[in-house]
């Protein structure tokens, strides 16, 4: 039997590619009509991967529902997961995939408030499924999206890039109008997101005007296209307003995996780091929850803010006017990302087209209150 697996492919894990492979041959019922999948030592000698790799592919299947177990009979493909006529292969009319990241965090929240204000006004459903932050859970919503047969997709995604990820190339191969609501790097498809340079200048200029000297900026992890983004622009920003980036200011690049994980991060930053000792006054956090950590860090170490260090956050989420100090922060537009990218997407469907649409930045603007 031939191989079904592809070695050389490192961006999708083994146990991935066997299961989205089974499906396939489940919805062409290669198992038969009643669907009964082989035995795992079976399974392992046909796809050539050990059995620790199908196990995690069955359960995946099992998660899904496409399999269920009976008890001494076997392992059968479940019914309703079968090809049974040519109806099955027609898209849903009416229904949009929506895979978004945290749909409890502040940010997603919004945009997700967005994308259902203006799916109601046309009549539309969203396919709602959340990846967690994670890779492997992504991959797998995408596939199951793409088999509901939806008009087309709305993504976000915690990858640094699409590019070489062979789901999001299958997605553009079979023209499936799609529309990201999160700016990576290698994207084929349409972006829609705030302008993360133009935020990062923002928050220069604002702590130049402030006539504060040295500086502390504390971004995403290396690679992931809209940090970059945010500190670019920050960078830029106070080199215009006239400061020496390599002897005025630190940059941190940090890594966590979650929204709710943001809060706990700034705070182990506030509580750290010697900013008296050396010469910090001003502070740019490039997420709200990040920064309301750290004032809470800063706070308990008995520093003032704004009068020891002046703190600026990134996103402008509901709850910072009631944080310690009510934050200054850039303010992304949520609702209107969310309702920007659903118009597009509806542009694409109805105009019959998928990957001809530039990306799109929306304006972000400073709020300023008591920390800045």
């Amino acid at each position: 039997m031939d191989s079904f697996v592809d070695y050389s492919d490192t961006s999708e894990h083994l146990y991935l590619q066997v299961a989205n492979h089974l499906k396939k041959r489940i919805k062409n019922k290669d198992f038969g009509e009643d669907g009964r999948i082989p035995n795992y030592v079976h399974l392992s000698q046909d796809y050539n991967v050990s059995m620790s790799t199908i196990k995690k592919a069955m359960q995946l299947l099992n998660d899904e529902n496409v399999i269920s177990s009976r008890v001494g009979k076997g392992t059968f493909a479940n019914p309703e997961f079968m090809l049974t006529d040519d109806k099955s292969k027609l898209k849903v009319e009416g229904q949009l995939g929506l895979l978004i990241r945290d749909i409890e965090g502040p940010y997603f929240s919004g945009v997700y408030r967005g994308l259902a204000d203006e799916a109601d006004k046309h009549n539309k459903k969203l396919l709602l499924t959340v990846s967690r932050d994670i890779h492997q859970q992504e991959e797998s919503l995408l596939t199951l999206m793409m088999e509901n047969k939806t008009e087309g997709l709305l993504i976000t995604t915690r990858r640094k890039s699409l590019y070489g990820i062979s789901i999001y190339n299958q997605i553009y191969e079979e023209k499936i109008p799609t529309v990201l609501i999160h700016d990576v790097y290698g994207s084929k498809f349409p972006i829609i997101d705030v302008d993360n340079y133009l935020g990062g200048r923002l928050v220069a200029e604002h702590l130049v005007k402030l006539k504060l000297k040295n500086f502390a900026v504390f971004v995403g992890e290396n690679g992931s296209r809209g940090e970059d983004m945010r500190l670019r622009g920050f960078h830029e920003g106070l080199k215009d307003g006239g400061v020496d980036i390599k002897k005025q200011c630190l940059t941190y690049r940090l890594s966590f995996t979650t929204e709710a994980a943001a809060f706990e991060e700034g705070y182990k930053i506030g509580k750290s780091i010697a900013f008296k000792e050396l010469g910090i006054q001003g502070v740019f956090l490039s997420n709200d929850l990040i920064a309301m950590g750290f004032q809470k860090g800063v706070l308990e170490r008995g520093y003032k803010i704004p009068e020891d260090l002046a703190v600026i956050g990134f996103d402008n989420i509901d709850r910072v006017s009631e944080a310690w100090v009510p934050l200054t922060t850039i303010e992304s537009p949520r609702q209107e990302i969310g309702e920007s990218a659903l118009n597009l997407l509806l542009d694409l469907i109805n105009k019959k087209r998928f990957n001809d649409s530039k990306n799109t930045f929306l304006k972000p603007k400073l709020v300023i209150r008591d920390s800045a």
